[in-house]
């Protein structure tokens, strides 16, 4: 279940979300494991589940392992919005 104050990564491979989720946990970031809805999953069926405010710190330590999400949710009113990358390139 994703909550209001929740956000969903997805990533493009099993192997990829489970490297980011060993990622985030060294570096004392919580997250979890959870099946990607499938309203948003393209290629994976996992995503990984963190909260709204470690938004930036998830964003800069994948980053700096070169691992960045695919894409990020948030689920408002039973509705998924897209809250990264903001424009597709």
């Amino acid at each position: 279940m994703i909550n209001d104050d929740q956000l969903l990564a997805l990533f493009n491979s099993p192997a990829r979300v489970l490297k980011a989720e060993q990622i985030l946990r060294k570096s004392a970031l919580s997250c979890r494991l959870v099946p990607a809805p499938r309203e948003v999953a393209e290629g994976c069926a996992l995503a990984l589940r963190f909260a709204m405010s470690d938004k930036n710190l998830v964003l800069s330590e994948l980053a700096r392992q070169e691992l960045p999400p695919q894409r990020i949710y948030r689920k408002k009113k039973r509705l998924f919005q897209k809250v990264f990358p903001l424009q597709e390139t």
